[in-house]
C-alpha cells in the first residue's frame, strides 16, 4: 500500500492534490477514503467514509496505516489541521518509514509556512523512499524559499524539475529566481 501525498498550499502557487494518495486493498470503505483523499475531498461525507474504514474494516497494518494518512489528508484539506496532523502522527507509530506520513507533516506545515518545522519532515520522506522524489524535493526546495536560503530552495527547484520535466510548477517558481554573479 501507499499513502497519498497531499497538495500543500504555498505562498503563490498549490500543488494538485492528485499527486499522491496512499493506496490501500483493504475494504471498499478504505478504497473510499483513498480516492477522497486523493481528490483532495474535505466533506464530512468524505471523512466519515475514512472513519468508518478504520472502525469497521479488519485492515492489515499497513493499509491502517496508509488510510490514517488518507484521512489526514481529508482533514488537511477539510482544513482540520490539528487532526489531521494526529493522523499522520498514528500512521507513523504504525510504520515510522511510510515516506506519505512524513511528506504530508511536511506539507501540513508548509501551509502554515513554517519552512523551518517543515523541512525535517520533508526530508525524513524524502529518505524514506517517497514515492514521488519531484513532489518531495520540489516541498524541501519550498521549505528553503520559507527559511530564505534561497540557494538551497533554487538548487532543490532545478532537481525537481529535472526529475520531472513535463511538470510545470517548479518553472513556474524558478521563472521568480534571477541568478546573478556567477
Amino acid at each position: 500500500m501507499r499513502a497519498f501525498v497531499l497538495s500543500f498550499l504555498c505562498t503563490a502557487l498549490p500543488i494538485s492534490a492528485a499527486q499522491g494518495a496512499v493506496l490501500t486493498v483493504g475494504g471498499p470503505l478504505s478504497q473510499i477514503c483513498y480516492k477522497s483523499a486523493l481528490a483532495g475531498d474535505g466533506r464530512s461525507v468524505a471523512l466519515e467514509g475514512c472513519t468508518r474504514a478504520l472502525e469497521e474494516e479488519s485492515l492489515t497494518k499497513p493499509d491502517r496505516a496508509a488510510t490514517l494518512v488518507n484521512r489526514g489528508i481529508v482533514l488537511m484539506s477539510g482544513r482540520h489541521y490539528a487532526e489531521a496532523d494526529g493522523d499522520f502522527d498514528a500512521a507513523l507509530r504504525l510504520d515510522g518509514q511510510l515516506p506519505d506520513g512524513w511528506l504530508n507533516k511536511g506539507f501540513l506545515r508548509l501551509r502554515a509556512g513554517d519552512g523551518r518545522d517543515a523541512l525535517p519532515f520533508i526530508q525524513k520522506g524524502i529518505d524514506t523512499g517517497a514515492g514521488n522524489q519531484a513532489l518531495a524535493v520540489f516541498a524541501r526546495g519550498v521549505a528553503h524559499e520559507q527559511m530564505g536560503e534561497f540557494s538551497s530552495a533554487y538548487a532543490d527547484l532545478r532537481s525537481a524539475e529535472r526529475l520531472a520535466p513535463g511538470w510545470s510548477l517548479p518553472r513556474e517558481y524558478l521563472a521568480t529566481y534571477r541568478v546573478s554573479g556567477q
